[in-house]
């Protein structure tokens, strides 16, 4: 046996500084590196001063002792280039703010002020931290929240590693736009050891994004050390494993971080796809405390003042006196332009001093706002003229299956909006996907068909970053249960972001998911997503039955403004219905469509129960109102039409297909009887398969989800409580 090394031509390098690399640093360029590190380092001793005081709600993460790589970083790019970042982001976000507003025209040394623009950015920023009406998404988002998109701050994040997948979004957008911005994504050591991590690194190799990860080591995760999380403590092996080229650097040099940024720009400027930079810093107070680690025993103080010998910025202010890039008074004009800023924000949210410090009343958002910006206001509908099958003459129809409705209206589209793109495992192969629904599209939209790995939290996140950058994604999801890998993207993020970032924010994404049915999947592929997503209000969710509706309810997805869930049940792929030629008609959000009337019963259906549903009721001779939900998210559902058919027969029955665990009519029985009590004759009945998820057998499928035999028995015990007989032909 013989071993041989493999090659890895991916480089992974210390960045070190040489005297030499001083003389590019201009005078200009010094003073807007100090401002920035300056600016940071105050703001962030005023929120722990205010966290002392007990006037910051919620968790205030210092970052002092790490400011030096962020402003280092920040300072070397273009002022146009975006950030993300995690829930350690003051620094970064602040050093942004003002990085975007430093034209060439300002000089802090000659103004001893910060720009008009920049103080009030600031104060805005102070002010969202603490939870106030004037933040930059009014005081939703707090400190580990942090958007202002027109600065480039396109959102941190408190879930770590969260922002990464998302970052890939922004930057795939960029690109797709054959944009010149850089995208940057924050992160610490702690989420190195993610899979979404990971699963970010790879797509943005893959699709070559110009992406730089920038990495703060500041050695703990919270108290966890590097050595305590990982056997193989050289990170930069992460980014190796993934084809991206990386240094690692003295991230509590500003000027060495600044020549890491530039390097990292070359990177992505003449080869392409992302680079990484490793940072090594120390954050100085515990994770979000104004106390050392020390305190808490998993540091200890040596190990403290060694690193605070190094502060970054007593270490950049001798070498900028010693090489007389700038003097003592230059350096003493930003100290004073800085301070003042932030003294100002300071003054502008609290009254009082010490310990009668309070947070200004008057600065608090309005309670009655807390649901608002949940989605849209559905402006965007305005003009659309909405339709049903009724409305069509016959020589307008035509018969097209499910499954060929999926690829048509998708191509209808395509044709009209470039900003229309598809991702998912295997759309681009197989002439149309697994099951056919990218049929015909690669022809004329290859390059808005984009496979992706088997990594449904990394594409669901790129998919969520594209849509706030300005593109409308559609995600194919194999199957409806690959949503549980993505949890996070879809439902803490996407559905979340419009309302935690006070409607400044918009995910307009659409998901596909198949529901398997009677098919055999299992109980690891046969999921009813609606129950779940039902949970999250910034979603809506969309249950087509037949292919007119898939038409309409796709291209009003597709316009939405929202995240938006469509359901598609593969039982009912090869079934055919008629649908208008050009597949541009609309159905609206939120209206059921009543597909059979009656006088006895109301039976509430969704996706394969509504046919199942008619189907019982002629077979009984039961006069039942039949209506297809069509929309289950549950600020959508069209109640007015429930409540006009409840008002008439006085009871009802909610059917669906899926286990009982999963169901969303729990929710809907419930506001049923506190809507519309007085109007019922007996209590609401739900229809449902069995507690157990449907598995192989076929046996145990069919008794695991609810079918006809459900809906007859159901139908006929309501029935026989009212004293109504049914006829059974």
């Amino acid at each position: 046996m013989r071993l041989t090394a493999i090659d890895n031509t991916t480089p992974m390098q210390r960045l070190e500084i040489e005297d030499a690399d001083w003389e590019k640093l201009s005078a200009p360029e010094a003073r807007r590196l100090v401002t920035l590190l300056l600016a940071a380092r105050h703001f962030e001793e005023r929120i722990l001063l205010l966290d002392k005081l007990n006037l910051v709600h919620g968790p205030a993460h210092s970052s002092l002792g790490q400011e030096g790589g962020a402003a280092g970083c920040i300072a070397a790019l273009p002022v146009d280039t975006m950030i993300n970042g995690t829930h350690r982001a003051h620094h970064q976000c602040l050093a942004k703010a003002i990085n975007a507003l430093y034209d060439e025209k300002f000089d802090p040394v000659a103004t001893r002020r910060l720009s008009e623009n920049m103080r009030e950015e600031t104060r805005r920023m102070m002010h969202e931290i603490l939870g106030l009406r004037d933040g930059w998404t009014g005081g939703r988002g707090g400190s580990m929240h942090l958007r202002r998109a027109k600065l480039g701050i396109m959102g941190t994040n408190a879930i770590v590693a969260g922002g990464l997948p998302i970052a890939c979004g922004h930057a795939f957008a960029e690109k797709a736009r054959q944009g010149t911005k850089m995208m940057v994504s924050f992160f610490g050591d702690g989420a190195v050891h993610q899979g979404a991590t990971h699963e970010a690194m790879n797509l943005a190799a893959l699709y070559r994004l110009p992406l730089l990860f920038f990495l703060e080591n500041n050695r703990y995760a919270v108290s966890m050390s590097i050595e305590q999380s990982t056997f193989q403590t050289q990170l930069l092996t992460r980014p190796q494993a993934h084809g991206i080229p990386s240094v690692s650097v003295d991230g509590m040099n500003p000027y060495a971080v600044w020549l890491a940024a530039r390097w990292a720009q070359e990177q992505i400027l003449q080869h392409g796809g992302p680079a990484f930079i490793q940072a090594d810093v120390y954050r100085f107070y515990h994770q979000s405390s104004s106390v050392p680690g020390s305190a808490f025993g998993y540091r200890t103080r040596d190990e403290e003042n060694q690193w605070r010998q190094r502060d970054p910025w007593p270490q950049l202010k001798r070498e900028l006196l010693a090489r007389k890039i700038l003097n003592q008074a230059d350096l003493d004009a930003i100290d004073e332009a800085t301070v003042e800023a932030v003294e100002a924000a300071y003054q502008s949210c609290v009254d009082g001093s010490g310990s009668a410090a309070r947070i200004r009343t008057e600065l608090w958002p309005d309670v009655a706002t807390v649901d608002d910006d949940l989605t849209s206001d559905m402006s965007e509908f305005e003009g659309v003229t909405f339709s049903e099958i009724e409305d069509f003459a016959p020589q307008q129809l035509e018969s097209l299956s499910f499954i060929e409705a999926m690829p048509r209206v998708v191509r209808a589209r395509m044709q009209e909006d470039d900003s229309i793109y598809i991702f998912g495992e295997d759309v681009a192969n197989m002439g149309g996907g697994t099951v056919g629904a990218t049929r015909g599209l690669l022809e004329q939209y290859a390059h808005r068909v984009i496979n992706t790995p088997i990594t449904e939290n990394g594409f669901c996140g790129l998919a969520t970053g594209a849509a706030l950058s300005g593109l409308r994604p559609i995600v194919e999801l194999m199957y409806s249960d690959f949503f549980l890998v993505a949890g996070d993207q879809l439902l803490n993020q996407a559905g979340k972001i419009r309302h935690l970032f006070g409607g400044t924010a918009s995910v307009p994404l659409v998901l596909r998911t198949r529901v398997p049915g009677h098919e055999g999947y299992g109980s690891q592929h046969s999921m009813d997503p609606a129950g779940v997503f039902a949970l999250f209000p910034g979603w809506r969710i969309v249950a087509p039955s037949n292919a007119f509706d898939y038409v309409g309810l796709m291209n009003s997805a597709l316009l939405c403004n929202d995240p938006v869930l469509v359901i598609e049940p593969q039982e009912l792929h090869r079934i055919k219905g008629l649908v208008p030629k050009d597949c541009s008609h609309y159905i609206p959000i939120g209206k059921a469509r009543c597909v059979a009337e009656g006088s006895d019963i109301t039976l509430l259906a969704t996706l394969t129960m509504v046919q199942v549903c008619k189907d019982v009721a002629d077979r009984l001779g039961v006069s039942a109102d039949v209506i297809d939900l069509r929309t289950l998210s549950q600020r959508d559902i069209d109640y007015d039409t429930i409540g006009a058919s409840v008002k008439k027969t006085g009871r009802v029955a909610i059917v669906e297909q899926t286990t009982r665990g999963a169901s969303i009519g729990a929710i809907i029985a419930d506001e049923i009887q506190r809507r519309f009590f007085d109007y019922l004759d007996q209590p609401v009945k739900r229809v449902t398969g069995r507690w157990a998820p449907p598995v192989v057998s076929r046996a145990l499928e069919a008794a695991a989800l609810a079918g006809q035999a459900d809906v007859e028995a159901a139908v006929e015990a309501m029935m026989a409580d009212s004293g109504l007989a049914v006829s059974n032909t």
